[in-house]
């Protein structure tokens, strides 16, 4: 008898088949698509390296645009100081806003700031607290707080613990002070610096001195690296800072003779010490019998300054400070720091 039901071969159901074809593009697609994801990867850290390299390239050219820049300083300093044996004033070229000057990818601009200007915090160092250079710095530090509307309480607090920051040992200088307990309480503890200071910034690490307090003080003191006295020059104070003049005099020269002490001084400034001496606004606390001793440390020929160079490259904005000393016809370089923006005056 002949069999009417054939069996279908084996593999060759259409069904199976399509089931089949379909596994292989799904799987085909995800192939593709992790193919796309490692690529797009890829890609993004190309990009984020290629970035980084051209940010690294931008920021080593600027580092020498600020190095060439500070080379240009020294030479005009030397050159000016020489032409006017030492005497400094703000007739002078250094004196005057620098730039910015077009370089090829951007340019250079830059200040320079005389540091017999400003109050020098590191004159509040001591290992004698009877010596009298710092008893006279003390009271000079304390009355430029008192003019800059800074209470007499928080002045006495603002004192002790920049001394204490200042001096080696770990002794409080008052009640009022601060040392490595205080700072070792915090919930980032450090400890005091005990040493001196290296750049004004440094004052937002001691105890007392907030945002406030700093953004007062900063366009009236500086600090000159490893020295522990303050000499300052009247002929490059700026006309609109009495304060620091009614500082120095401890508050014995009140605001209004400070200011006419400032406008009295000639175009190139004061010939020499002895001609500062002679001002009516000096002569009358002389004559009232007023002790004056601070007289010792003024001084007409200024030895350290400030750069601050501003360097753009492509898109890069790059801050440098260099403080340099000229002497005896060579200047040499005493700190190098790079710097975020700072806001002018």
């Amino acid at each position: 008898m002949m069999n009417l039901y054939k069996t279908r071969p084996s593999g060759s159901n259409p069904g199976a088949r399509q089931k089949q074809q379909g596994f292989a593009i799904i799987t085909v697609l995800l192939v593709v698509a992790i193919i796309v994801v490692l690529a797009m990867q890829m890609s993004s850290r190309l990009r984020i390296q290629v970035a980084r390299i051209a940010s690294s390239d931008y920021a080593e050219q600027a580092y020498w645009h600020w190095l060439s820049a500070e080379a240009l300083v020294r030479q005009v300093l030397l050159t000016e100081l020489e032409e006017s044996e030492g005497r400094t004033h703000l007739e002078q070229n250094w004196a005057l806003q620098q730039g910015p000057f077009p370089v090829r990818g951007g340019a250079i601009g830059g200040r320079i700031q005389d540091l017999h200007s400003c109050f020098n915090l590191n004159s509040l160092y001591t290992d004698d607290i009877t010596n009298a250079r710092f008893v006279l710095a003390v009271e000079q530090y304390q009355a430029l707080l008192q003019v800059l509307e800074i209470d007499e309480f928080q002045a006495e607090r603002l004192t002790a613990t920049l001394i204490d920051w200042l001096d080696k040992n770990s002794e409080l200088h008052n009640s009022f002070g601060a040392e490595d307990a205080d700072y070792e309480s915090l919930p980032q503890p450090y400890q005091a610096g005990n040493n001196l200071l290296s750049h004004i910034s440094e004052l937002r690490q001691i105890a007392g001195y907030n945002q406030t307090v700093y953004e007062a003080l900063a366009p009236y003191v500086c600090v000159i690296p490893a020295v522990t006295e303050w000499r300052l020059n009247l002929n490059t104070v700026a006309e609109n800072k009495p304060q620091i003049v009614t500082a120095f005099f401890r508050g014995q020269l009140d605001m209004n003779a400070a200011q006419s002490l400032l406008n009295a001084r000639p175009s190139d400034g004061f010939e020499d010490v002895e001609a500062i001496r002679q001002q009516g606004e000096i002569q009358n606390l002389l004559s009232a019998g007023t002790t004056l001793s601070e007289l010792e440390q003024l001084t007409v020929a200024s030895e350290y300054f400030q750069l601050q160079a501003q360097v753009q490259y492509g898109d890069l904005e790059y801050y440098g400070v260099s403080q340099m000393l000229i002497r005896d016809g060579a200047a040499f370089i005493l700190h190098r720091s790079r710097g975020g923006y700072q806001q002018d005056e």
